[in-house]
């Protein structure tokens, strides 16, 4: 049973799961596809622990209480894109983001008729980072409201709720026409510098800078160093001509030779002018450092030739203080008009990675800056095709739990009918066996009637012939001779009978030594055969048409060779056995011979055992008489 069930046991692990579920298939191309895309796609930035965390809404008693947060853009736009990106305090995880949410674009602050951008209310969001980017698909609007629908719990707190965001951008014709947009939220928390609702649009929020990082070796511009923090140090964009700006932003430096110093150089007061003027000032209060996150300024209607930044509180370095920005980029529908501006500056720090080409190349201190919308899209994409994993995985997994419970079925049913074919196998084997065993039977009763029955009815006649004809002496002697062949050839057939299935050879050896000694006692015989140690079997059949081929070979010895002199040569190698029995003896022409001596018993021994029988005889030259015949 153990040499049936295994192959099939081999068998069965080689078949592939899909074949047992082919949902399995269809799962994995698309994980396939999907790990394709998700290569394509930028990865999760690292996020940017800041002051600013977002919006906090106020807290609620129950998970399934409404709260909602609004901005007007203060006029209608073509809206492009709306993108919400989670809180994050203190630990790289969304905080307070909530589980079911609702999206709204409307000209009415009351939302009497409005269009619905996203419908999060009917199953929950997996908690991350990433942003989520709705396509509104041009639909014109003032206002957009963000509605929760089913709270967060307040983090180490059962019975209070809350939903929190870190920044909500919407783009119309390529720009967040949301920055510093006016926030309406009924119920919030406001705990500065953490938690505010203005903190919802002001351009900074934890995802940092839109960059494609690379190793080229480039930091922005560095103002010359001073000894004082009061030092005065600017830096000026010419964009050549008058220009209509609608989002001026400075995008920190952060040097890879200070890889823990993000927000290296920006000074805590400074100003911007425009064309001289002032458009935003904090010399009078310091502020925070955006770190890894850009500072963005929005002017709806302002139109300029020079742009100027001017540091009033410089930045600490390591016991001297700097000025030093990535980047200053000023936007025009959407696009990067200072790319193309000539730069002037009180003072520099002239090195192979700060120069003032490097404040307008493009690039931050890490890498290539990136087109925000396109890229908070993509990290959308990613959220999406990352969450969308999870599920096939989870999906997959179910289906391999179907197809491993369809395995043990079918190996169970394997097992089964390799039972019932090793059942049937051995069923066939003993009824082979037996039928070989009733053969033996036969046969050996066959020998028992032609050989000993001979012999016995000879010896029945010559006691008849000689109580009839008193001339008891010739009649006895063949008597004597006739009853000692009847006696060896029992004496051979028990020898057969006792023997097991597969004898080993040494005992048909000692068995054709004893019949030779018998056959043979008047004659100077001799045997060459292997030792006893030699384990070779050999089939119960095998053995005894050799050792009836032998001793018919030997009683033709005796009868008729008259030879002085037997020679018998036995041995096997790599399952073929030999046999040679050369005699000394008056011998005879086998052409001549046509019958008689036995020799025709002798080939058909050596044809029912497929070997090869040889005869050398010649009158007055003895006789050779080769066996050769391979054995299993």
């Amino acid at each position: 049973m153990v040499p049936l069930l295994k192959p099939a046991l081999l068998i069965l692990a080689s078949i592939s799961w899909t074949w047992l579920n082919p949902q399995l298939s269809s799962l994995d191309h698309r994980q396939h596809e999907l790990h394709s895309k998700l290569a394509e796609l930028p990865s999760l930035p690292a996020p940017q622990p800041q002051e600013h965390a977002g919006f906090h809404s106020g807290l609620a008693p129950h998970a399934d209480s409404v709260r909602w947060v609004q901005i007007d853009l203060g006029a209608k736009y073509p809206l492009d894109a709306v993108v919400i990106i989670p809180a994050m305090l203190g630990v790289a995880e969304a905080y307070g983001f909530p589980k079911r949410f609702r999206i709204d674009a409307s000209n009415d602050p009351l939302f009497a008729e409005s269009d619905t951008l996203l419908d999060q209310t009917v199953s929950d969001a997996l908690p991350s980072l990433a942003p989520w980017c709705v396509i509104a698909k041009g639909v014109k609007a003032r206002h957009v409201r963000f509605t929760a629908t089913k709270l967060a719990a307040q983090p180490h707190q059962t019975q209070r709720f809350i939903f929190c965001l870190g920044e909500l951008l919407v783009f119309s014709h390529g720009r967040n026409v949301a920055l510093h947009a006016q926030v309406l939220a009924p119920n919030s928390v406001e705990t500065l510098p953490t938690w505010s609702p203005r903190h919802l649009v002001d351009g900074a929020y934890a995802l940092g800078l839109p960059v494609h990082p690379d190793e080229i070796n480039g930091n922005g511009w560095h103002s010359g160093i001073s000894t004082t923090a009061d030092a005065t140090k600017w830096v000026q964009a010419d964009l050549g001509a008058p220009r209509d700006i609608q989002e001026i932003r400075l995008i920190p430096a952060h040097p890879r030779d200070y890889p823990e110093r993000s927000g290296f150089g920006f000074p805590h007061r400074f100003k911007v002018e425009a064309d001289g003027r002032t458009i935003f000032d904090t010399t009078t209060a310091d502020f925070p450092n955006p770190g890894d996150t850009p500072v963005a300024f929005s002017f709806p209607r302002l139109r300029a030739q020079t742009l100027r930044c001017t540091a009033t509180h410089l930045w600490e370095r390591s016991g001297d203080f700097v000025f030093a920005l990535a980047e200053l980029q000023a936007f025009d529908a959407g696009k990067n008009i200072a790319r193309d501006a000539v730069i002037t500056s009180s003072d520099d720090t002239l090195t192979p990675s700060w120069s003032r080409a490097g404040l307008i190349d493009g690039r931050s201190s890490s890498g290539l800056l990136l087109d925000e919308a396109s890229w908070l899209a993509d990290l959308a994409k990613n959220r999406r095709i990352t969450e969308e994993l999870a599920a096939l995985e989870t999906q997959r997994i179910t289906a391999l739990s179907i197809a491993q419970k369809r395995a043990a079925w079918l190996a169970g049913a394997v097992f089964c009918l390799a039972i019932v074919i090793a059942s049937l196998l051995v069923l066939r084997s003993r009824r082979s066996r037996r039928r070989e065993i009733e053969s033996l039977r036969h046969r050996i009763s066959r020998d028992l009637h032609d050989d000993i029955g001979s012999h016995l009815g000879s010896i029945r006649l010559m006691s008849e012939l000689a109580l009839r004809d008193g001339s008891a002496s010739d009649s006895l002697e063949e008597i004597h001779r006739l009853a000692g062949e009847a006696a060896e050839s029992m004496r051979g057939i028990i020898w057969l009978v006792r023997e097991g299935d597969a004898p080993p050879l040494t005992s048909l050896v000692e068995a054709m030594r004893q019949s030779a000694a018998s056959l043979l006692k008047d004659i100077d015989w001799q045997m060459e055969a292997p030792s006893s140690s030699e384990t070779a079997t050999a089939s119960l059949e095998f053995h005894r048409q050799v050792f009836l081929l032998f001793r018919e070979a030997a009683h033709n010895i005796a009868r008729h060779a008259h030879a002085a002199k037997v020679r018998i040569e036995v041995y096997w190698k790599a399952k073929h056995f030999h046999l040679r029995i050369e005699d000394n003896g008056c011998g005879f022409d086998v052409a001549a011979i046509t019958a008689g001596n036995g020799l025709a018993n002798l080939q058909h021994r050596a044809t029912v055992l497929c070997g090869a029988l040889q005869i050398n005889s010649s009158p007055g030259s003895g006789t050779c008489i080769t066996l050769e015949v391979d054995f299993s």
